[in-house]
């Protein structure tokens, strides 16, 4: 049972991550002049109003806030609403609507975010299979867009239940990052955010090392997930030309040489410790300023500097302009906010929002049942194609796709076809949303959220992803019973002769010796029991990976 500490730790760090991200975008990519530019100011101490250049050559300048978040924080949300209220991360949710919705909104996204988000709006484009080659590369998206959303699987797991942590926090970074420096880069920052909630401060410097050992066990988390395994980790290791476990190997050996790098400069005197490390690592340099396992690395140096003064943190952070400002000052945010007391006195945007979705995933840890988002139902959810289309007409105001009903709170910026507002979502959160000037889509309520559940009783609650197929990465005893859930449809086609889960339905396969009739028959089982694309995928996957395996025995002896 967690303590009031325990949810203020995960509250804090929550907003102090907020804080960190607000604070660090102000001066995010900045040269001589620019913050001055932007602020009137020439350093910066705390939140302020600023404006900036949206929208790419076509784009507009918009005021913003003081208090303002980018992409940070916006993914950080949209990774909290995916996590449902029994725990379980839905990263279909999470790859096909709240991705894809979120580029009507984004704010300050790197190209690698981006391009991964606009193609899981593509037909057939599965979470576990996203590997994108257009704009940029998925095997070379190796920045940190995965490592700084990563957070809300570690404040909704607890301290006894770490490898279900790694699972989901894998699972949420390869939807968008198949370079090791991504996802490994993931893992080390939720090693130490998970650390330090679980003991009740940082991890010394002198255990790091430790800590990105146990990473090590990263192939052994991808095969917890039946996806991963069967689609992912066969497709990723030929299109690379290297075994997954080499790889990891690698990026750890390559962090633990940044380590060995640093340990002297963190025992030094030095009043620019933090530059010299920083320099060290690499994240000065054009090469690795946005890698996601140098700021994963660059972030627990900044909170080991300045532990017991989080606001010089994040304003060193913010004020080290050639550095990746806002993701270091969000993901070292989030770990000092775990042993800090007190909240930010500064500004920031929706920060009632941000304490909500951390208390309901404080309550989720403590073994609670909360509230799951209810998002559309999958079977009927059409992505937008483009950024611009996920703003449409709803009765006679407008709504963001999968996320809900806006409401205007700001002044238009407009440029060439394009429109750009302040809106209120009903949930609490505020986005500045990109839309057409003459809106070509019409929403239906079927492509909105529901109605919310206040405590989900069932796997299948809240309107959530539930409703599609079985997650073949969930436990047996879970798809057992949504198995059985659906199977109360009276579908017609083959029905299996031993249990009714997809242990089973593989066990018959293998037992026919694979025969065609068997096959086909469970397969169309499948396909009229769910209507998914991806339900039937997955069934397949298993069967041929579990007769390849054979053949490769076979040919072995």
């Amino acid at each position: 049972m967690l303590t009031n500490a325990d949810h203020t730790a995960i509250i804090n760090s929550a907003l102090w991550a907020a804080a960190g991200d607000a604070l660090g975008w102000i001066t995010e990519l900045s040269r001589d002049g620019t913050v001055e530019a932007r602020t009137g100011l020439d350093r910066i101490v705390e939140p302020v109003e600023w404006r900036r250049f949206i929208g790419g050559k076509m784009g507009v300048r918009v005021h913003l806030p003081a208090g303002t978040y980018s992409d940070d924080t916006q993914l950080r949300l949209a990774v909290s609403r995916s996590i449902r209220g029994d725990g379980n991360f839905d990263a279909e949710v999470f790859a096909r609507i709240e991705l894809t919705a979120w580029q009507a909104y984004l704010l300050g996204a790197g190209n690698g975010t981006k391009t991964a988000a606009a193609n899981l709006a593509k037909r057939g484009v599965n979470w576990f299979s996203n590997f994108f080659d257009k704009g940029a590369n998925y095997i070379s998206a190796g920045g940190n867009g995965a490592a700084m959303r990563i957070q809300p699987h570690v404040w909704a797991t607890p301290s006894a239940d770490s490898d279900r942590l790694f699972v989901d926090v894998i699972r949420d970074a390869l939807i968008t990052h198949g370079h090791p420096h991504g996802f490994v880069g993931a893992a080390l920052h939720a090693a130490m955010l998970f650390e330090t909630i679980s003991r009740g401060k940082l991890p010394a410097y002198e255990d790091w090392q430790t800590i990105l050992a146990s990473l090590v066990r990263i192939p052994s988390w991808i095969e917890q997930d039946r996806q991963l395994a069967a689609f992912w980790r066969p497709a990723w290791e030929q299109t690379t030309g290297q075994s997954l476990g080499d790889a990891v190997h690698n990026a750890i050996d390559e962090a633990d040489r940044d380590i060995e790098a640093v340990l002297p400069i963190l025992a030094s005197k030095d009043p620019a410790r933090y530059t010299s490390a920083l320099e060290a690592i690499g994240c000065l340099s054009d090469k690795y300023r946005g890698s996601g396992l140098k700021t994963a690395l660059a972030a627990s140096v900044l909170a080991h500097l300045y532990e017991g003064h989080i606001e010089d943190a994040l304003i060193r952070s913010a004020n080290t302009f050639a550095s990746d400002t806002d993701t270091i000052g969000t993901m070292a945010g989030a770990l000092l906010g775990a042993i800090e007391p007190r909240s930010p006195k500064w500004l920031i945007q929706d920060r009632d929002y941000i304490v909500d979705e951390a208390q309901r995933l404080a309550r989720i840890r403590d073994g609670i049942r909360s509230a799951s988002f209810p998002y559309p139902d999958l079977n009927r959810w059409a992505p937008p194609s483009t950024q611009s289309d996920a703003v449409g007409e709803f009765g006679a105001g407008l709504a963001l796709l999968g996320l809900g009903q806006l409401e205007p709170i700001g002044e238009e910026y407009a440029a060439a076809d394009a429109v750009w507002q302040w809106f209120s979502l009903p949930f609490g959160q505020t986005v500045l949303a990109k839309r057409r000037k003459k809106l070509k889509l019409k929403i239906e309520e079927n492509m909105l959220p529901g109605r919310r559940s206040a405590a989900p009783a069932s796997h299948d609650d809240s309107g959530s992803q539930a409703q599609l197929a079985f997650d073949v990465g969930a436990p047996a005893s879970e798809l057992r019973g949504t198995v059985a859930r659906a199977g109360k449809k009276g579908q017609s086609g083959h029905r299996p002769q031993g249990g009714n889960d997809i242990d089973s339905w593989t066990d018959e396969v293998i037992r026919s010796g694979f025969d065609d009739l068997t096959l086909g028959q469970l397969l169309n089982y499948c396909i009229d029991k769910y209507g998914s694309i991806e339900s039937a995928a997955s069934f397949a996957g298993i069967i041929a990976k579990a007769k390849i395996a054979r053949q490769r025995r076979h040919n072995s002896r």
